[in-house]
């Protein structure tokens, strides 16, 4: 019964052998065509897989690896493909029209005296006129109506009070008579020099000769050819000083003969401010030893300073400092004046001081306030200036810092322009102003308008996706451009790291001895650098050296990828020390081939799975590294964008971060994404390339 069931099995086993050589054999005379037949040591039976395809292979059978590559085909396309299509840049500012509380005028009270020079009439010294608003302080803390100055020129002039808010200055027309010199330098001598320096001509050598002997007789006065000199030291110089008086009349001064009489009179009054001679008067002013004689004439305005401010009805208008001088002299004289061959008169109005044309049109108004447009135009109407006063001086009254009044400013539309009527005239419309006082003295009006405005912060939308950040820029395109620099960095870093760390492994490991001791110690000293400080040293250098964007961008990948190089080459080195003693390194020895070819050709090749590994990985630190630094501020800097200065932007408080997550999130997940997906690749390529995983 055994006997026959295993018969049966037999026969079973050998009928399904021929099936399937049969079955091979069409397939294989099929596939080779035309009926030719395979022999059985045919190589096309073997198919092994390349080294390359089985890697592929593995690669492939992971999930979390295809997971992985899927992610970054889509960060590329995303940030190197994506930009081309869309139609905004990284630094494309956007605007919109809205209603913003703008600083519309200003007002402040005039104090000081704005000084206007009379045409035609004499000007005062600098340091007299400069001193104009001084002098009516003074005068109205003395409660007084005017006020005669000595100024540095030895003249007098008065200020006086025209009337409220109006001030002059007048001086005096003198006419010079004469100049009275009790004595007068001849010459000086340097005693360490030996030699004399003439004031004027040279007296001769007679009085050279008298005055040398003076000074080394040490005499204090001589006398030469009948005239006395002084000699006075100080110091290493001697002064030769000539003792006859003299008076030397102006050729100007008619009038006056100067006899002896006004000679005995003048003497007489030398230490006084004057003095009088037949029925006229002189003032004596001194300076440098030398006697001015002045005769007085009558007085004469100089400078007229109000601290009124001439607002015109008609914007456009200019007034001239000739028509604004003769509406001050109006103000408090007869009331009329003429500029320019019209007719004007200046007076109170009620509340106010206008000024009209002589047709009773009034073409101007006085203000105690200068009140202007924020941006310092003058293009305020009266009406309107007007209005603030009153408010300002109620908040004055009250003591009120903020208050508000209701007046027509001309309207905006949603597009920013001004509207007018059909007539061409301005369209108002009734605004609620802020009056607000500051610090300083000044009421800032502020009101709102419709104004063009960077479109900062918008929420998501249409045009705007993920909305704008907080300098008016798209966050889309600045996530796409962003992602480019994250992911150039990363790859640039690491490709500089292969370089150094294969360069100086693989020397390091082939040659071992003093060589691998040297590179290995150069390698641990960078594994101590401490990265963080050394990047902030350079981040403050190149901010004092105030960098450009991409330069700075270029310097920082050079020094990430510098300071990164040293585990690659041990990495390296470790793989070399296992490979350099294989067999197949013998026998390149032994053919006679050099070291760098032994190197470079046949150690660094078998080291690439490796390296390919280690590069796929650290792509992702890099770009955590290069986030981290720019959220610091110490990486790229502004308008360049990465996602790390993204995040940053949006940082400077909780309030900000709780309110625009829709800045910092999809960046945050960005970077999260992409730093995954290089980790998933990376460890797909790891079990791709080990032949000792199970798949």
């Amino acid at each position: 019964m055994k006997t026959t069931t295993k018969t049966k099995q037999n026969g079973l086993f050998e009928a399904l052998k021929v099936k399937a050589a049969g079955e091979w054999k069409a397939e294989r005379e099929t596939s080779a065509g035309e009926g030719e037949i395979l022999s059985l040591d045919d190589t096309e039976r073997v198919k092994v897989l390349s080294p390359g395809r089985l890697v592929v292979k593995r690669f492939f059978r992971n999930k979390l690896a295809l997971v992985g590559l899927v992610i970054l085909v889509v960060m590329f396309l995303f940030s190197f493909a994506a930009p081309i299509f869309y139609p905004y840049s990284q630094t494309q500012l956007f605007y919109k029209f809205d209603y913003l509380n703008k600083d519309y005028a200003s007002a402040i009270e005039r104090t000081e005296y704005i000084p206007y020079a009379i045409p035609g009439a004499p000007r005062p010294p600098a340091t007299v006129a400069n001193r104009f608003n001084s002098y009516i302080i003074e005068m109205e803390a003395q409660d007084i109506g005017e006020m005669e100055v000595l100024g540095s020129d030895g003249a007098e002039y008065v200020v006086s009070k025209l009337g409220d808010r109006v001030y002059t200055m007048s001086m005096v027309a003198m006419t010079h008579v004469g100049e009275y010199s009790p004595s007068v330098q001849v010459a000086a001598y340097d005693r360490l020099l030996k030699t004399f320096e003439w004031k004027g001509a040279s007296l001769g050598d007679g009085l050279k000769e008298a005055a040398l002997g003076a000074i080394e007789d040490k005499a204090a006065e001589f006398e030469y050819d009948g005239v006395a000199y002084s000699v006075t030291s100080a110091r290493n110089t001697y002064t030769v000083t000539r003792m006859d008086p003299a008076f030397e009349v102006s050729p100007a001064y008619w009038g006056v003969q100067t006899d002896e009489g006004f000679m005995s009179a003048m003497l007489e009054n030398l230490g006084s401010d004057g003095f009088e001679y037949d029925g006229r008067t002189y003032d004596i002013a001194s300076g440098g030893g030398v006697y001015f004689i002045s005769e007085p004439g009558e007085m004469i305005v100089s400078i007229i300073g109000s601290t009124y401010v001439f607002n015109a009805y008609d914007v456009s208008t200019e007034f001239s400092d000739d028509f604004r001088i003769k509406a001050l002299f109006a103000l408090y004289g007869d009331g009329g004046f003429t500029v320019d061959g019209a007719s004007y008169t200046v007076g109170d109005a009620g509340e106010s001081i206008v000024i009209s044309d002589s047709s009773g049109h009034d073409i101007g108004a006085l203000s105690t306030y200068s009140i202007r447009r924020y941006s310092g135009q003058d293009t305020l109407s009266v009406d309107f200036k007007e209005a603030a006063k009153a408010v300002i001086e109620n908040m004055q009254e009250n003591f009120i810092l903020e208050t508000t009044f209701v007046y027509g400013v001309h309207e905006i539309d949603n597009e920013g322009n001004y509207v007018y009527l059909e007539n061409g005239e301005p369209y108002f419309v009734d605004s609620e102003i802020t009056v607000s006082r500051k610090n300083t003295g000044e009421y800032v009006m502020t009101v709102d308008q419709i104004t063009y405005l960077i479109d900062i912060y918008a929420a998501p939308s249409k045009d705007h996706r993920f909305g704008t950040d907080g300098d008016g820029m798209d966050i889309l395109a600045r996530m796409m451009y962003g992602g480019r620099i994250s992911l150039m960095v990363g790859f640039v870093v690491v490709f500089i790291e292969m370089i150094i760390g294969v360069i100086m492994g693989g020397i390091s490991g082939y040659f071992s001895g003093w060589v691998d001791t040297l590179i290995m110690r150069v390698a641990d000293v960078f594994y101590c650098v401490p990265s963080y400080p050394i990047l902030i040293i350079f981040g403050a250098l190149f901010d004092k050296l105030k960098m450009d964007p991409y330069r700075r961008l270029i310097w920082m990948m050079a020094i990430l990828g510098i300071l990164g190089w040293a585990p690659i080459s041990r990495l390296v080195r470790g793989q070399i020390l296992s490979l350099r003693e294989q067999e197949f390194m013998i026998a390149q020895e032994a053919t006679g081939m050099k070291a760098r070819r032994r190197i470079f050709r046949h150690l660094v090749p078998n080291v690439m799975p490796q390296l390919i590994v280690r590069a796929t990985m650290g792509v992702g630190e890099v770009i955590v590294y290069e986030s981290t630094l720019s959220f610091l501020g110490l990486g790229v800097k502004h308008p360049m964008a990465t996602w790390g200065t993204m995040i940053n932007a949006i940082t400077s408080s909780s309030e900000n971060m709780a309110k625009y997550t829709y800045i910092w999130i999809p960046v945050g997940l960005l970077i999260c994404l992409t730093v995954v997906a290089f980790n998933f690749v990376g460890d797909g390529l790891r079990d791709a390339f080990d032949p000792k995983m199970r798949r």
